[in-house]
């Protein structure tokens, strides 16, 4: 894989995450709303933004990854097709086997997607070393 590209996602995503990291310790130093709501916002926001960080992922390097046979390329795939069309609920593919022991974050098939920021950094991590082989 060209190592430009893999460097580039990696730094986009750093600052992604960084972001995402900032906007939630400035929410706890907010002034005017509860710690129970921002709490409660917090929660609501963080698998909305890794899920959707996660397909995004999964398209970069879908063109240059076109049959994932395992590892955490296949995870992604898996996660991200599950995320788009099966309403966040992680599904089988025949394309892909999936090892729930074996993989990053260990969710079963049936299992609700919702990412948080570690189970994304981690994921992240694996998947692009993958593609960086």
């Amino acid at each position: 894989m060209n190592d430009t590209r893999v460097q580039a996602a990696r730094a986009e995503i750093a600052a992604q995450i960084g972001a995402y990291r900032d906007l939630v310790g400035a929410a706890s130093k907010a002034s005017g709303m509860s710690l129970t709501r921002i709490d409660a916002a917090l929660a609501a926001f963080e698998p909305a933004f890794f899920n959707n960080l996660l397909v995004a992922l999964d398209a970069r390097f879908r063109d240059r990854l076109p049959h994932p046979e395992g590892g955490a390329v296949a995870e992604v795939r898996l996660l991200a097709d599950s995320v788009l069309g099966h309403g966040g609920v992680l599904r089988a593919s025949p394309a892909a086997r999936h090892d729930a022991d074996a993989s990053v974050l260990r969710l079963d098939i049936g299992e609700r997607i919702a990412l948080n920021a570690d189970d994304f950094e981690a994921l992240c991590t694996a998947f692009l070393a993958e593609v960086d082989r």
